[in-house]
């Protein structure tokens, strides 16, 4: 099976064309609104998972965005068929993500195993409404 080596949240990446290397620009662990609801600005979800021993399986990986309250969004769920290659690089980009409530959220990551979900990261999203002037 696929292994994720890291995942994290940020607002924005650059792949250069040439060596393939990603530079992440500016990572997001919190945003701050001025109302609830709020549509959160655009951000990616960016993995880098390890091949080996995935015998060029495709393997099927969604995100869940988890409320506070343990109210569950799917966020998009994608397979990936593995190259040649040891490594695969995922960028999921993710428009505005709808929140309701103040607090810890959470952007979960996980691989389908059978008819299962097998949690792979768990990454916050702190949401704080803006102080009143």
């Amino acid at each position: 099976m696929s292994k994720l080596i890291y995942g994290l949240l940020t607002a924005d990446l650059i792949v250069d064309r040439d060596s393939g290397s990603t530079s992440y620009i500016r990572t997001v662990e919190h945003a701050v609104v001025p109302e609830l609801p709020a549509v959160l600005p655009p951000i990616f979800f960016a993995s880098l998972w390890d091949l080996e021993g995935a015998k060029s399986q495709p393997f099927t990986v969604s995100l869940r965005l988890v409320g506070p309250g343990g109210k569950s969004v799917t966020l998009g769920v994608q397979e990936v068929t593995p190259g040649e290659t040891l490594l695969h690089k995922m960028n999921f980009q993710l428009p505005g993500l709808r929140v309701e409530t103040e607090g810890r959220h959470t952007v979960v990551a996980a691989v389908k195993d059978g008819d299962d979900w097998m949690p792979v990261a768990e990454l916050p999203l702190f949401v704080f409404l803006a102080a009143k002037a």
